[in-house]
């Protein structure tokens, strides 16, 4: 199985992991996050990362299939999800949210997985 590391300037990876991984036609992200002191700042960023990678993979937000979101506090939900909408294009891809405990102020972390257009 030939599996290809995606990086991309503004999306370094913070450890020894991939920022995502190209596997035949399907793409695999690393959970990104954003800076800002506002949820709104740190979604717009996390899916700025997202949007990156996905370009360094050829692929756009609307080939985006599972979005696993973590925010720290489930109360800022609805504001988080006013910038997600904006990304996102219908259909949307289906999206598991949980509350989570995050490193280094982060309040929300966005993972995806894509497939590649033929």
């Amino acid at each position: 199985m030939d599996k290809t590391m995606i990086t991309a300037p503004s999306a370094p990876p913070a450890g020894p992991y991939s920022p995502g991984l190209a596997v035949g036609e399907w793409v695999f992200l690393a959970g990104q996050t954003g800076a800002g002191s506002t949820i709104e700042e740190q979604t717009e960023q996390a899916l700025n990362k997202v949007v990156a990678l996905l370009e360094q993979a050829g692929c756009t937000v609307a080939d985006v299939v599972s979005c696993l979101v973590h925010l720290t506090d489930l109360s800022t939900f609805q504001r988080y999800n006013v910038v997600y909408e904006r990304y996102f294009p219908e259909p949307r891809p289906v999206r598991t949210t949980v509350g989570a405990s995050l490193l280094g102020g982060a309040m929300v972390e966005v993972t995806v997985v894509a497939r590649r257009p033929a």
